[in-house]
């Protein structure tokens, strides 16, 4: 049944691939041999730019595909001839060079989306990002803007390469949620998003910088990845956004984290749990530094463990929902490790991306009295806080 089935789908595709052809071959032929009523078309149309004012350095490849597409819209063949002449013969390229440079799977796929969606894995029509090209960049500018830089954990210099395998956490004695609706997602693709607004805010040895640092070794990515690869540990399916949106300018890190979270969760509407990681930031002359210090940690198992917070903006939509959410995280917390969560802080103003979900906490993990090592003992304990929380949500 199976052999049949792909032997069906070979002959179908053999079939478009022919047809293809065909088509390509008539509109060449049709063009080397046809000429046009051109004086016909503008009396009858007024003739419009129907592209940016600024002239394109089109290739000869792109040329030929212009010029066979401009037999069948009238738009593309305006612009051909404005841009390259009524006489271009098109026949006369050499048609084996520029059929080798062309990307025939990314064409096909385009072309024919339904046939060819069986084979997606075959047919890999994604983009390195290294390939992009400074012509590209110039006429698709939000390219930029839309990167998105996912961790590849078998290449990544910090930390150990989490072995598959699931660990099952007890819930026994766990309050049961109250006032939040059940989280249904599809447990086999990732339901859960983690990002960093302020992927620099560093933990001591660093000061320089007010505490800021690319170096990831002592920012928030490592605490991302430790909780990732925890919550991947204990059977969650997990999509960790590995990129700095705190610079070059710290101002707009927001604007830019929203950007690429909103494009993830179009990209993956399963994306219902998200957690924006940072860490909190304390002034050395703050009147409260002493006070401080004292809350920045606990010992558990004889361990100096970073303390943490959960932020809440009072200004989005479904802050109600938000923080109900916020606080049964906080209730686990107390009771598997009383002390560790410092509190909800409801700051006077602001939305802090919260309203792109129901189930999202901005959680500070430590501050900059902490050690990266404090810290990344606290992000495994609070990996389990939120895996429980989940799982609960779950049931």
């Amino acid at each position: 049944m199976y052999l049949r089935f792909n032997k069906t789908r070979f002959v179908y595709v053999s079939l478009a691939i022919f047809c293809l052809i065909i088509f390509v071959t008539s509109s060449l032929l049709v063009m080397k041999y046809h000429k046009k009523d051109t004086n016909m078309v503008s009396q009858r149309v007024e003739v419009r730019e129907v592209f940016s004012q600024e002239r394109l350095n089109i290739g000869n490849e792109n040329r030929f595909f212009l010029k066979v597409i401009s037999t069948t819209n009238s738009s593309i063949s305006l612009f051909f001839k404005e841009e390259f002449g009524e006489n271009t013969n098109i026949i006369d390229l050499n048609l084996g060079e520029y059929f080798g440079k062309m990307d025939l799977r990314s064409y096909l796929n385009s072309q024919f989306p339904a046939i060819f969606t069986f084979s997606k894995n075959k047919l890999d029509t994604s983009i390195d990002d290294n390939s992009v090209t400074d012509k590209e960049i110039i006429q698709n500018p939000e390219v930029l803007e839309d990167l998105i830089y996912i961790e590849d954990e078998a290449e990544s210099e910090e930390g150990e390469l989490v072995e598959e395998r699931e660990v099952k956490l007890s819930t026994e004695g766990i309050p049961n949620p109250e006032g939040i609706e059940t989280l249904k997602v599809n447990k086999e693709k990732p339901y859960v998003l983690i990002y960093h607004t302020h992927g620099t805010e560093a933990y001591l040895p660093i000061k320089d910088n007010r505490f800021h640092t690319t170096e990831r070794k002592y920012n928030m990515l490592t605490i991302g990845k430790i909780v990732s690869d925890s919550l991947t540990s204990y059977g969650h399916k997990v999509s960790h956004i590995d990129v700095y949106h705190d610079t070059p300018s710290y101002n707009k890190s927001y604007a830019r984290s929203l950007n690429t979270i909103t494009n993830a969760m179009k990209e993956n509407e399963n994306l219902k749990v998200v957690f924006d990681l940072h860490r909190d930031g304390i002034e050395e002359d703050a009147s409260y530094i002493e006070k401080a210090k004292e809350q920045s940690k606990i010992v558990i198992n004889e361990k100096d463990i970073a303390t943490f917070s959960l932020v809440i903006g009072p200004d989005s939509p479904n802050m109600d929902k938000v923080l109900k959410f916020n606080k049964y995280i906080k209730s686990v917390s107390d009771q598997l490790y009383p002390g560790l969560c410092k509190g909800i802080i409801i700051k006077p103003t602001g939305r802090f991306n919260q309203y792109v979900t129901d189930y999202y906490a901005l959680i500070e993990v430590g501050s900059n009295l902490n050690t990266i090592e404090e810290a990344k003992e606290s992000a495994k304990l609070i990996s389990e806080i939120l895996s429980i929380v989940i799982e609960k949500l779950q049931e």
